[in-house]
């Protein structure tokens, strides 16, 4: 119960009020809610506006300098020799100049989440020790694919998988000898480039993309920068920074997730990874839409440096072969996929168009 309240002095009688003030308290509020709306209507055009802003200068800088830094290595090193013509660095023939390996450094491509890579190859790393009779540590400090090159070239990384587009470039500058791409039971293996827009985007060929912002995963990426920048300036005349915007989103499933939102009008990425990311359940194939498939691409590729022992070479290349995904840690993200086994690859013949794709991204920006 609340206590008694205290005696108060008397008040003034209450002025009338004068039958128009409603009207006067009617117009507040319709000027405080048109603040609010505009306020509101201020906040979305600036959310909007920050998801699609234009390229930043420092974004094309670095666009020119990878790809002049690109034009420099479409060739094998000078440092190594390729006496059978194969496009690779060929074993050294002196003895010691090969690598001493007491244990076996692994990785999966650079920039990965390195322990669910771990869960996920751990059955393979076994099958490596077993084979081989060396101890196997996966690298968790292999940030990038730069770093991921840079560990080859030292002789610090001694099997790892390298994403599409860096293949050549790690063999032309770090010695990277590819061996094997994971493969379905005919041994064949590819992926496509996918752009992909939001279901309800009313864009709906690859033409429709200009004046508009063009998510792109990274330079180094095949399906996910060095392809979708060819075709659009090869197949439709578009060039990046003049007839549409771009951004580097830095993964390819941020990337399908982003576009799945809405937060870009166009992502360019890999349909192997965009599979994935659907059967991992983070997006619905009606969140987004496909106007464009590229031809197909050899996927990621496991290697080994030049300068393996010869005789470890033999024994990592025979587990490669008689290993089965099925009813392993790595079948479990795999199989789903088709995909059950490791085929060796020729990268003469099956890098071909990786490097013609690079070839012609060393002259995109010639038109400008």
């Amino acid at each position: 119960m609340s206590e008694a309240s205290e005696p108060q002095p008397p008040t003034e009688p209450t002025p009338a009020v004068p039958t128009h003030a409603p009207a006067r308290s009617s117009w507040k509020y319709t000027i405080g809610f048109v603040v609010l709306l505009v306020a509101v209507c201020g906040g979305w055009y600036a959310y909007v506006a920050a998801t699609s802003m234009p390229t930043p200068p420092d974004e094309l800088q670095a666009l020119k300098a990878y790809i002049t830094n690109l034009a420099n290595t479409q060739k094998l090193g000078d440092a190594y020799a390729d006496q059978n013509h194969d496009m690779l660095a060929d074993t050294p023939t002196d003895p010691a100049k090969l690598l001493k390996v007491d244990e076996i450094s692994f990785s999966l491509v650079g920039g990965d989440d390195p322990e669910k890579a771990q869960e996920v190859w751990k059955d393979f790393m076994l099958a490596l020790e077993k084979g081989t009779g060396k101890k196997v540590k996966y690298q968790t400090e292999i940030g990038s694919v730069q770093e991921q090159t840079r560990a080859v070239a030292e002789g610090r990384l001694h099997i790892t998988a390298i994403n599409t587009g860096q293949v050549s470039t790690a063999v032309n500058t770090a010695g990277f000898v590819p061996l094997f791409c994971p493969a379905d039971k005919d041994g064949k293996f590819a992926y496509q480039m996918e752009i992909l827009v939001p279901a309800n985007s009313p864009i709906q060929k690859p033409e429709d993309l200009r004046g508009k912002t063009v998510g792109f995963v990274a330079l180094s990426s095949n399906s996910g920068g060095k392809a979708p920048l060819v075709i659009l300036k090869d197949k439709y005349t578009m060039l990046p920074g003049r007839d549409y915007k771009y951004t580097f989103v830095g993964d390819h499933v941020r990337a399908i997730k982003d576009v799945a939102a809405g937060r870009y009008d166009a992502v360019c990425v890999a349909n192997d990874l965009l599979g994935r990311t659907v059967a991992a359940g983070d997006v619905k194939p009606e969140q987004f839409r496909s106007i464009y498939k590229s031809d197909s691409f050899p996927p990621l590729c496991f290697g080994v440096p030049h300068n393996l022992p010869p005789d470890l070479l033999a024994k990592v290349k025979q587990v490669f072969t008689d290993f089965s995904f099925a009813g392993s840690s790595v079948g479990q993200s795999y199989v789903k996929r088709g995909q059950v086994k490791f085929a060796p690859v020729d990268y003469k013949t099956d890098w071909k168009l990786i490097r013609d794709v690079d070839e012609s991204l060393t002259h995109l920006l010639d038109a400008k």
